[in-house]
């Protein structure tokens, strides 16, 4: 589970000529590419690096933010550790950007960090759950993928998920488990039994719709998602009320689950 490969794609510019930069911007613009021709031995999370792309992320030049959220998308796909608030905060900065290149690369960027525990935990305490669950409901698949990816990472720490649960994400997620993009499929349920560990999260999930949902993806092609809403449904089904509602509601489920009892994977099976 995680971010979409082509995130990172560019785009020409449309422009027939170039904006004016300020000083500060130039030269940040200069240390940037001198920085890059050196990446191997650049630490770009903390000093002169880090200040060198904190000043295209804040500039009002949208080619700018877009070359710092595509850096930060790079950097963070090959040196993933632990950050503090000044690295999070660019990046959650480019993450409210109305522009769908930066969002990308953004969203992108926060989900490979989100694979490290103490990012995890703090990106959420810096309020970094609102703008992803904005990009969820992007009509571009490339942002709802890195967006669903990133909230999976997110909802594998413990601390998260009751957060994630109350955050109004699970409507979002739910709604993108149907998606006819494979990869936002796969995000969104992962996801989705990501919150099935708890009393209160399980609840939230039979609220947000997600039993119809998942039964019906029973039926999906992919073995990652068969698994994902198996297992899904199974922790749903601890819950005495909600065995109930399966039984009642949702006559493919034995049907279903007696077919991917013919599953090639040993772990759809069991």
């Amino acid at each position: 589970m995680g971010n979409c490969s082509s995130c990172c794609g560019g785009r020409p510019r449309d422009g027939l000529y170039e904006p004016v930069l300020a000083d500060s911007e130039r030269e940040a613009v200069a240390d940037l590419l001198q920085y890059l021709e050196n990446r191997g031995e650049t630490d770009f999370f903390s000093g002169e690096p880090l200040r060198a792309l904190s000043t295209l992320v804040f500039s009002e030049n949208i080619d700018l933010q877009r070359s710092a959220s595509l850096t930060f998308a790079e950097i963070t796909e090959r040196d993933v550790r632990e950050v503090d608030r000044d690295t999070l905060e660019p990046i959650l900065f480019l993450l409210n950007s109305s522009d769908i290149e930066v969002q990308r690369a953004a969203s992108a960027a926060l989900g490979n960090l989100a694979v490290n525990t103490e990012n995890k935990v703090l990106i959420v305490q810096m309020s970094g759950l609102q703008p992803l669950i904005r990009q969820m409901l992007s009509t571009n698949v490339e942002v709802q993928c890195n967006a669903v990816g990133c909230i999976t990472n997110l909802a594998t720490h413990e601390d998260n998920k009751a957060k994630i649960a109350r955050s109004g994400a699970l409507g979002p997620l739910t709604r993108l488990a149907k998606s006819k993009d494979m990869r936002v499929q796969r995000n969104a349920t992962g996801a989705l039994l990501n919150m099935t560990h708890s009393d209160e999260n399980r609840q939230q999930l039979v609220n947000a719709g997600a039993i119809p949902v998942l039964v019906q993806l029973l039926s999906s092609s992919d073995v990652d998602v068969q698994y994902y809403c198996t297992t899904a449904l199974s922790n749903i089904a601890v819950d005495g009320n909600n065995r109930r509602k399966l039984a009642q509601s949702e006559t493919k489920l034995v049907s279903s689950l007696v077919a991917l009892m013919d599953s090639s994977s040993p772990k759809v099976q069991s």
